[in-house]
């Protein structure tokens, strides 16, 4: 691997390596010296993975390393980078650019609207707030769905890894089974071929029929709260942050669900996808979630986010009295109608 610094000052930069499922986290590799020439270079027997080299902090480099490639960075600026001699980099490049594109076409302007209104805090937009809202997640979950196209181009490459973070295991998971068996017969032994199969076997567990993972983690108080304690006939498990404006549009419509099916054996357990606690609790008492709310407080790096696939929220869960899933990511007026028709039943 060389590269090139043109117009940066630093005197060396760092190599780091994926870890764990949602390939959010580094661990460093090694720490390369760059010359005088703002050049820098280094040979490794590195296992194929996906790595990226960090400049600082606000440049970072991410690429897929297979066995034998060369690899050449030219880096002009503070904004633009090139990567060459690696195939597996070009796909992740091209995947992440469609992302991109779709967001910001479908996403992001109704986010911002949403943001804008939160932002404004008045009572006489609960109800623009909330079908925004809706609308947020619906936009979401087909951006979410259309990921599938770039992923199916890139086969067995290594470069699926970090694609695995918005994987939709509802309504493709035969695909990704017969995948995650392809890339472990292509890539034996490797560490991302254990990851990637570990990653189907959580889609599986998370998907319609499955059965929940216990989640015991302490509320607002301290106190370790148990979900298999305190499930009900029905209970909503809702993955919620503080920092998300989708989840907090939700609150004024879960409240009237809870004060109107609570009484029939109707729970919510909320857990925080948080980084501060007292934003959380801030959130929970603004938004007068009742319910039991519980949180680790370290974000998505959790063993729990990682059991129920955890990668964005709002996510929920709605399971009968032992766990199994009969619904998920299922919001608004779509989540009163299945109360509705649960509770008739009974």
């Amino acid at each position: 691997m060389e590269g090139t610094l043109n117009n940066i000052d630093t005197e060396h930069v760092l190599l780091q390596q994926a870890k764990g499922l949602n390939a959010n986290q580094f661990d460093i590799v090694d720490t390369l010296l760059v010359d005088a020439d703002r050049s820098f270079s280094a040979s490794y027997s590195l296992e194929p993975h996906y790595y990226r080299l960090r400049i600082h902090d606000s440049l970072q480099i991410p690429f897929i390393a297979d066995s034998g490639q060369h690899i050449t960075m030219n880096i002009p600026s503070e904004r633009e980078y090139d990567v060459s001699g690696s195939p597996d980099t070009e796909l992740f490049e091209e995947y992440e650019a469609f992302r991109m594109e779709v967001l910001e076409e479908t996403v992001y302007p109704i986010r911002g609207q949403l943001d804008d209104l939160l932002a404004e805090d008045n009572p006489e937009d609960a109800e623009q707030i909330e079908n925004l809202g809706d609308r947020v997640l619906k936009a979401e979950a087909a951006y979410r769905d259309t990921l599938i196209h770039p992923v199916k181009k890139m086969g067995t490459s290594i470069a699926i890894y970090p694609t695995m973070v918005r994987w939709n295991g509802d309504k493709h998971l035969d695909y990704y089974e017969q995948l995650a068996a392809d890339f472990a017969e292509e890539h034996k032994g490797l560490e991302v071929a254990e990851l990637v199969s570990e990653k189907v076997r959580i889609l599986k567990q998370v998907s319609l029929g499955g059965e929940v993972s216990e989640i015991v983690a302490p509320d607002t108080s301290g106190m370790e709260r148990s979900l298999y304690d305190n499930l009900g006939k029905y209970t909503l498990i809702d993955f919620f942050g503080s920092w998300c404006g989708p989840c907090r549009s939700e609150s004024d419509h879960l409240i009237r669900m809870y004060e109107q099916y609570h009484p029939s054996g109707f729970e919510i357990f909320g857990f925080g996808i948080e980084y501060q606690k007292d934003r959380w609790v801030r959130a929970i008492n603004e938004d007068n979630r009742i319910w039991i709310n519980v949180s680790t407080v370290d974000g998505y790096s959790n063993k729990i986010a990682q059991e129920y696939s955890i990668t964005a929220i709002p996510k929920n869960f709605l399971v009968d009295e032992d766990g199994v899933i009969i619904a998920k990511d299922i919001h608004g007026h779509e989540l009163e109608e299945k109360l509705k028709e649960l509770f008739a039943e009974q």
